[in-house]
């Protein structure tokens, strides 16, 4: 293995302990994580990211298509969370969103039309983060590597597979909540209103200038009423 292969490895293990600790903190200061989150958002492709890096073609049998998506289908035959996540799916996909559900369980019923407008490239991560599946997948293929990864893989590494299984017990764990709070928009806005602060921000420092102080307000002194 290269240099430049090692620190590729390196680099997207960096990037799943980035978001997960950021999920973390999230979680502790905020007492809660929206299900809408973008953090979790960008947990989904850090972790997709590590599970592509030196993913086998041929492993994936009939499947055309190198995805997460197919080896989640692929290993779901021999994992028992692999299956409970394809059966989640499942689920979500047989769902009408244009009928009206008369089931006793509205809750669950919402969810899952709610999970339909989530971007289907990640849906399935996200799914075994929220059903606490996520690191026993990741745990299975660690211990299952040479089935579906390279040699030169980062699941395949003795160190790195084991920590990034690991990482994810901790965003597994946690109660995500559906909720919608009074500070939702926000502390965690869309990406547009993100930019739109910052441009605002920006054109506040270009006129102010980093270190220059506020002026003070206009103050009535006693002489000047004095005269009028």
């Amino acid at each position: 293995m290269t240099a430049n292969e090692a620190e590729n490895r390196q680099k997207l293990l960096r990037a799943v302990k980035k978001e997960v600790k950021q999920i973390m903190e999230e979680a502790v200061t905020r007492k809660f994580v929206h299900e809408e989150s973008s953090s979790i958002t960008s947990l989904c492709g850090a972790v997709e990211a590590c599970l592509l890096h030196g993913l086998k073609k041929r492993a994936l049998g009939l499947f055309k298509l190198s995805t997460t998506a197919a080896l989640l289908q692929k290993v779901s035959k021999q994992c028992e969370s692999a299956s409970h996540v394809i059966k989640v799916l499942s689920d979500i996909e047989s769902t009408d969103s244009n009928k009206k559900s008369v089931d006793s369980n509205k809750n669950q019923t919402s969810r899952k039309l709610a999970l339909q407008s989530y971007n289907p490239r990640y849906l399935w991560i996200r799914i075994a983060i929220f059903e606490k599946q996520l690191a026993k997948i990741l745990d299975y293929l660690v211990q299952n590597n040479s089935k579906y990864y390279e040699v030169d893989a980062l699941i395949s590494d003795p160190v790195d597979g084991p920590i990034f299984a690991s990482l994810l017990v901790g965003p597994c764990a946690l109660d995500y909540t559906k909720m919608k709070t009074s500070d939702h928009y926000w502390t965690d806005p869309p990406a547009d209103e993100l930019v739109q602060r910052h441009r605002i921000h920006s054109s506040t420092n270009h006129i102010t200038g980093p270190g220059s102080p506020k002026r003070p307000g206009l103050q009535l002194s006693e002489f000047s009423l004095s005269f009028s």
